[in-house]
């Protein structure tokens, strides 16, 4: 496989569009430009000998001259014409390998750039709208038209200069007639194009939800709610809603531009039809021979110039917005990515948190969820972060693990400040296991370890307990869970929680954070969980975080947020002595845990 290209952050314009084609296919991209321009160049020499050959023909009908004339051009037209159709076989396979290779190369490097954005970033619909615009069909959309459209204007040049010149030949001023209608087509076609393209940026929101409707339409997640609730006529509903409304603005707009073309298109036969006109007299005293008429005739008459000017100029004005996107996708900001030599820093010791005075809100919201948060984990100490949902607890989560920048305050770890930390020492650093995990179609060994060497594989799946689901299934730890490959098998939700936890304890760790662990969990699991929390999180630092306090009496600190900072912290006794906001918060709570 080729290697990848890399896209630095800089300002792109159409003319990329050929370096990069070039860069990911070179015999491709010229063999496609070559033929086309040579096809071009060639145009006015096939009406010339056209027009001779005519003139053969009516010389040997009505004079009697030599036949061999009518053979020379008809032979020299035959073989221009075998250059079209071979040209065309060539045209089609260069576009083939180009296409594969935009794919192999271009379309893997935006994907490696969409992995690396900053996380906060991912959370925004402008972002995604404009990932929809740049990343739609990489290798066969709006860069490779591009190219082909720089091209077609290049071959529409030879093809004008080349005819017009023989045109001039005749009848000097012609040609200025034509260059003042290409003026008006010019601005009809840089104004359509911009046009079409703005319309494509005021549907990229209406496109993002058809894509999502789609997939719950015809996915398998969604079926078995779809099929129980009835809910496929709302769902249909709703995308015919956002399809009406995504067609409707690109019908307006194109027809604005079909009409405008259709004017430019209306007033270049007109002209033609007056230059054939002014060309008469010239037919009638021999100025012009019968052959260079009817030549320039069907010429002119095949080939629309104004159309085609107008048709190719709007492609590249809508390419030039497109680039500007581009270049602001390019652009976006990533990840505190480390350099490729820097080694991989595993743990030596449970790591030591501290924040102070931190405050954030997301963006694009006033509300601060953090507002002057401090608390110190002390390394190899297990704490409890508890609240009622929506106070912040995952966005502790969050920030600790450098998703989002906090807007105000200091974040350490180990001493250092967590913006110093690269993000692949952050991965040796902390292990985190999500409530919104997610559930790999492929081998539950490669659901846990995620192309990691395996180390004492045994021992990670019986620590998450998942040793009674490994017996169960037929190929052991190589079973592929999920229905992608036709042996998979689906296992539950609480065993894909396990398996989460797994992929958690696969990796060492200074820092474990449990978010939510028994959100998918039965009681009875959940209990099991409890009772061997110390045993899970004895080698790192632990932060759980819960709403469930089934677990926070194994925790050696609970600390409880409220109003965006800690309010309490002690023992589950200290505070529940205390009558508190935990205290009240376990009250509810007991009869969870509590038989009497």
């Amino acid at each position: 496989m080729p290697p990848n290209i890399h896209l630095s952050p800089r300002r792109y314009t159409v003319l990329d569009s050929i370096a990069i084609a070039f860069r990911c296919a070179p015999i491709a991209a010229f063999f496609y430009g070559f033929f086309d321009l040579a096809w071009a160049a060639l145009t006015p020499v096939t009406t010339l000998v056209a027009a001779r050959l005519i003139d053969a023909v009516v010389g040997t009908v009505r004079d009697g001259a030599p036949v061999e004339g009518v053979y020379r051009y008809l032979a020299l037209l035959a073989g221009l014409t075998a250059f079209g159709w071979l040209r065309s076989a060539l045209h089609n396979l260069a576009d083939l390998r180009l296409t594969l290779a935009l794919r192999a190369r271009y379309r893997t490097a935006l994907t490696a750039k969409r992995t690396r954005l900053e996380y906060a970033l991912l959370e925004q619909p402008d972002t995604w709208d404009l990932i929809q615009r740049v990343a739609a069909n990489p290798e066969g959309g709006r860069l490779k038209a591009t190219y082909y459209h720089l091209v077609d204007l290049a071959a529409f040049v030879l093809k004008v200069v080349g005819l017009l010149a023989l045109l001039a030949s005749v009848v000097w001023w012609a040609p200025l007639v034509v260059f003042a209608v290409s003026g008006f087509a010019l601005i009809i076609g840089v104004r359509g194009g911009k046009a079409l393209y703005q319309a494509e940026r005021q549907v990229a929101e209406h496109d993002r939800r058809l894509d999502y409707l789609s997939g719950v339409l015809l996915g398998r997640e969604a079926a078995a709610e779809r099929t129980l609730f009835g809910s496929s006529d709302m769902l249909i509903g709703m995308w015919r809603k956002s399809f009406r409304t995504a067609l409707g603005v690109r019908l307006s707009t194109r027809l604005r531009w079909y009409i405008n073309s259709y004017a430019g298109n209306l007033t270049n036969q007109l002209i033609w039809v007056l230059l054939m006109l002014v060309l008469l007299p010239s037919l009638q005293t021999g100025a012009v021979s019968i052959g260079l008429f009817i030549a320039l005739t069907q010429a002119f008459t095949r080939f629309d110039i104004v159309w085609g000017f107008m048709d190719t100029v709007n492609g590249i004005a809508a390419d030039a917005e497109f680039f500007k996107d581009l270049t602001v996708f390019l652009a976006l900001p990533e990840g505190n990515i480390a350099p490729a030599s820097t080694p991989s820093l595993l743990p030596a010791a449970p790591a030591h948190i501290e924040l102070r005075d931190v405050r954030f809100r997301y963006p694009g919201t006033e509300r601060y969820i953090l507002d002057g948060l401090s608390l110190t984990l002390e390394a190899g100490k297990r704490y409890a972060l508890v609240g009622a949902n929506g106070c912040g607890k995952t966005t502790v989560t969050r920030l600790l693990t450098g998703l989002y920048p906090a807007e105000s305050g200091c974040i350490w770890i180990n001493g250092r400040d967590l913006r110093e930390v690269a993000d692949a020492e952050m991965r040796s650093l902390i292990s985190v296991v999500y409530q919104d995990f997610a559930r790999y179609s492929v081998s539950l060994r490669d659901n846990v370890f995620l192309g990691q060497e395996p180390a004492e594989d045994r021992q990670v799946f019986e620590r998450a307990g998942l040793g009674p689901l490994v017996a169960r299934l037929s190929q052991g730890v190589d079973t592929p869970l999920g229905k992608l490959a036709g042996d998979g098998v689906d296992i539950s939700g609480g065993e894909w929680q396990r398996v989460a936890m797994a992929r958690s304890l696969a990796r060492p760790a200074a820092l474990r954070i449990l978010d939510e662990p028994t959100a998918a969990l039965d009681p009875v699991a959940e209990s099991e969980l409890y009772a061997s929390f110390e045993r899970l999180t004895e080698d790192a630092t632990t932060l759980l975080i819960t709403h469930r306090l089934g677990a926070t009496k194994t925790a050696d600190v609970i600390l409880v947020l409220d109003g965006g900072r800690i309010v309490e912290a002690g023992s589950h006794a200290e505070l529940m002595q205390s009558g508190g906001l935990y205290a009240h918060m376990y009250e509810s709570q007991r009869y969870w845990y509590e038989v009497e």
